[in-house]
């Protein structure tokens, strides 16, 4: 009990010293972007420098990163991508995406930027309690095929 009572208090004071969510999650955004691009730029460079199994790898984890953050609508699809579209998931799995990140000369940098990025959204998911809108791309697309549900059409 003391632990939950401590842990809101040290959550309201945190979250009223930082900047406003909207702010954050433009930051955040726009991180995510340049770190997902960089990932792919670079690992593919340091594919040219013997990096075989690391530089694929960036590849993969930038282009995890660009879908997540351009193609939401899209991706919100599938069970996987509305999981990790949650802004506490998506904050630590960018975390982790550095990993790979820092075993080449090449991908420090993007590695800092998961770091960012990542941090980012774990103090928007964690300390200011923000959750992440939903796209409503199944909803867009039905109306758009003219499969209308009945509720929505009342």
């Amino acid at each position: 009990m003391l632990n939950s009572v401590g842990g809101s208090v040290a959550t309201k004071v945190g979250a009223s010293f930082l900047p406003e969510s909207s702010l954050l999650k433009t930051i955040a955004k726009y991180a995510a972007w340049a770190t997902g691009a960089l990932l792919v730029l670079l690992g593919g460079i340091s594919i040219f420098d013997s990096h075989w199994i690391i530089g694929p790898i960036c590849i993969a984890l930038g282009g995890v990163m660009l879908v997540i953050e351009f193609a939401v609508p899209f991706a919100a699809q599938f069970q996987l991508f509305l999981t990790v579209f949650e802004y506490k998931i998506r904050g630590i799995m960018y975390v982790c995406f550095c990993v790979p990140a820092f075993f080449t000369v090449f991908t420090i940098a993007p590695g800092l930027g998961c770091i960012f990025s990542g941090g980012i959204y774990v103090i928007l998911g964690f300390v200011k309690n923000e959750k992440a809108e939903l796209p409503q791309y199944n909803k867009q697309r039905d109306v758009e095929n003219g499969h209308m549900n009945s509720s929505d059409s009342s």
